[in-house]
């Protein structure tokens, strides 16, 4: 019989327990059993479900470290070309600055 359903019987009915109860007491008792073997189930599915999701997070962090580490590169990439093509307009005015004062001379 389940622990808690002796407890209980020893509370209200002392020592004794009327005789005639005592297939109601069986499945009273099997379903407290049933209960904690689901309640056991369950909680073991949400340990494993948070196990899960704690490792999905994990990767997911690390994902995106990658990505913003990759990002910056990027940035730091079109920094790059962009001050070089800028640079090489200055050059070609500058050259043709430099060709029109040659012309004029």
């Amino acid at each position: 019989m389940h622990k808690i359903l002796e407890r209980q019987l020893r509370k209200y009915f002392g020592s004794g327990v009327p005789s005639g109860l005592k297939d109601f007491l069986d499945a009273v008792s099997d379903t407290y059993i049933h209960f904690d073997e689901d309640r056991t189930l369950m909680e073991r599915s949400l340990e494993l479900n948070s196990k899960e999701m704690g490792e999905a997070n994990r990767s997911l962090q690390n994902e995106i470290q990658i990505v913003k580490a990759r990002t910056e590169e990027l940035e730091r990439f079109q920094k790059v070309t962009v001050g070089r093509e800028l640079r090489m307009v200055e050059l070609k005015n500058r050259i043709r600055e430099l060709e029109k004062e040659l012309g004029k001379a």
